[in-house]
């Protein structure tokens, strides 16, 4: 007996294979970025022009390429740095960079990317969705959790605001374990709206709170945050803080589950949960730095990669 299709079959213009093969087998180009040698050395001199002491000795394109060979890879530094001159000699690099300097000028490069955030000019609205996830801070095993009885190092607990049509990273925070989802949302939606053309935000149940709806009012976007089952519209009417709080909630009410989904366009923040498991596919599910700043610099490269290997 055949198996019946789940939900509609979808309409409208077919993948373009050749296209999407190009751009797949491009991201495998992006780890061997020989082709880019003139760029590291045009980079190189304006890194050296003014500064004080000792001159940088290796781009910041060259450190790069290997890093993202070592997060893609999952490899040691040292294994990196032994890639490297073999590569780079066949390119006629003599020199390479060693395992503590890639080490030392990861902490730089990606705590600029973790700080800095891409600004976009005349842009068509973006629909974004927030979620989160947990990194491990050390890849350790089950094993060690049944041998210590329970002991753990704990995870970084790491949030993203996503564009659902493209996968992009628009904004993301790591953070401790102690640190909720909910305490994010508000800061990043509004770092995010500075620099991007954000028209609506899909949250879970996490973000159902009345400072949310208020915020994204202030910001003119529109709000697909799921209310929890448990609410009741009729305590948050005479609370004039909460009107945009009890609006959508009389909606959710009057609508029901499905008729609000499909109003709000809910159905699209699936797409979240799908580009969080392709980044853990892509770096791992843990984080090899040690010491919160250095965690925070290695996410930051990664989201920074991240958008390259999606973005093509």
């Amino acid at each position: 007996m055949a198996r019946k299709r789940f939900g509609k079959r979808k309409q409208g213009k077919k993948r373009d294979w050749n296209k999407t093969d190009k751009r797949l087998v491009g991201r495998g180009e992006l780890l061997i970025p020989i082709d880019e040698r003139k760029h590291w050395e045009d980079e190189l001199g304006r890194m050296n022009r003014g500064k004080e002491g000792s001159p940088f000795q290796y781009s910041n394109y060259l450190i790069e390429g290997l890093l993202f060979m070592k997060c893609t890879f999952k490899s040691p530094f040292r294994m990196i740095e032994g890639i490297a001159k073999r590569f780079f000699l066949l390119a006629g690099v003599k020199k390479t960079p060693d395992y503590t300097t890639l080490c030392r000028r990861m902490k730089t490069i990606g705590k600029k990317y973790y700080q800095e955030r891409k600004k976009v000019e005349n842009e068509g609205e973006i629909y974004a969705a927030f979620d989160g996830t947990g990194l491990k801070v050390f890849n350790r095993g089950e094993w060690m959790h049944v041998k210590h009885r329970g002991k753990r190092r704990g995870f970084v607990r790491v949030c993203f605001l996503f564009d659902v049509k493209t996968g992009e990273i628009l904004d993301f925070s790591a953070t401790t374990e102690g640190v909720g989802e909910q305490d994010k949302i508000r800061p990043m939606i509004k770092r995010a709206k500075k620099n991007r053309n954000i028209g609506k935000l899909a949250v879970d149940g996490v973000g159902d709170a009345y400072r949310n709806f208020e915020l994204l009012k202030a910001l003119k976007i529109k709000p697909a945050i799921k209310i929890r089952a448990n609410v009741n519209p009729e305590l948050l009417k005479d609370d004039e803080r909460k009107r945009e709080r009890y609006k959508e909630a009389r909606k959710y009410e009057k609508w029901g589950y499905h008729g609000w989904a499909k109003r709000r366009d809910y159905g699209q923040r699936w797409q979240a949960e799908a580009d969080i498991a392709c980044f853990k596919g892509y770096f791992g599910e843990y984080v090899f730095s040690r010491g919160m700043n250095n965690i925070k610099a290695e996410i930051g490269l990664k989201a920074h990669f991240y958008n390259r290997l999606r973005l093509g």
